[in-house]
């Protein structure tokens, strides 16, 4: 992959924004590349997986997930943010694959790639909340717009002290984070001290809503990990896309529907028994 490859890449993710199938004219001209080494560079591209053709009545070219991808990575590494990536994902979901990286001072750090599709954007709220009131938009700048939300999120929240991945960078769909050592709370073994664990991950929503006016949006045990720290379990909580200000006309709704989830699983799970009512009123009112 040289400079003019990625100009091709680029030229057709531009392209995306207003066309399902970026037309082959509008390529030639943001690139001005001849004819034929334009034509030679489209078929390196698909030959490598990184575009798609149009089959319909007009040659138009979309990126793929890896051409996306690649504009992502390139960026990160000519930022400095990363040196490589495992070749294969540690974590793999409806929403997003996550792989190991490295920073070139050496830490190993999580890169998440954000993959939203159409099954994710059934909720009306949702969509609103990503796209507004744009008419045509690609799924992979779907994937983009949620990538920089999380990344908002996360740098709010961690400036107040909640415990969410700590912000590096992000690049179109994709964010770093630092790598944190945990297991997902739905699959954790019994917690030693679950109340513990159970009130530390509503303190955390309190912070979240009182200090950094945000609300998690989507809070279950599937969004929290438990790493340990000197001794004491240690909740974090990951996936913050669907976040929203505390302002939102639908953030209190929101924040008891987190609450609730959170409360459900340690009743079913520990039968934990706690005021509901009680909690979402220490949380609101500070």
């Amino acid at each position: 992959m040289n400079e003019e490859d990625f100009k091709v890449l680029v030229a057709i993710e531009h392209g995306m924004a207003r066309h399902e199938y970026v037309p082959l004219e509008y390529i030639a001209k943001v690139t001005n590349f001849t004819d034929d080494k334009l034509d030679m560079i489209l078929r390196k591209l698909h030959r490598l997986g990184l575009i798609q053709r149009n089959k319909g009545p007009y040659i138009g070219y979309v990126l793929t997930t890896f051409g996306y991808d690649s504009l992502a990575l390139r960026a990160l590494v000519k930022r400095g943010v990363l040196e490589r990536i495992s070749a294969d994902p540690i974590g793999v979901g409806k929403e997003a694959d996550i792989y190991e990286g490295v920073t070139p001072s050496g830490e190993v750090v999580a890169v998440k790639f954000h993959r939203i599709g159409r099954v994710s954007f059934r909720n009306p709220r949702r969509v609103r909340t990503y796209v507004g009131d744009r008419r045509h938009i690609s799924w992979l700048y779907m994937s983009r717009l949620s990538a920089q939300r999380e990344y908002e999120a996360l740098v709010l929240v961690h400036q107040h002290g909640v415990k969410a991945p700590r912000p590096i960078a992000h690049n179109r769909h994709v964010v770093v984070t630092e790598k944190i050592e945990g297991v997902p709370l739905f699959e954790v073994p019994p917690l030693e001290d679950p109340e513990d664990v159970m009130y530390q991950v509503i303190e955390n929503v309190k912070l979240a809503y009182t200090r950094a006016g945000v609300v998690h949006g989507d809070l279950s045990e599937f969004n929290v990990l438990v790493t340990v720290e000197n001794g004491r379990e240690v909740p974090v909580i990951i996936d913050w896309p669907q976040w929203v200000p505390s302002i939102h006309p639908s953030a209190e709704s929101l924040l008891r529907r987190d609450i609730e989830n959170i409360v459900r699983f340690f009743r079913r799970k520990y039968n934990l028994r706690v005021d509901v009512e009680e909690i979402i009123k220490q949380v609101t009112q500070g």
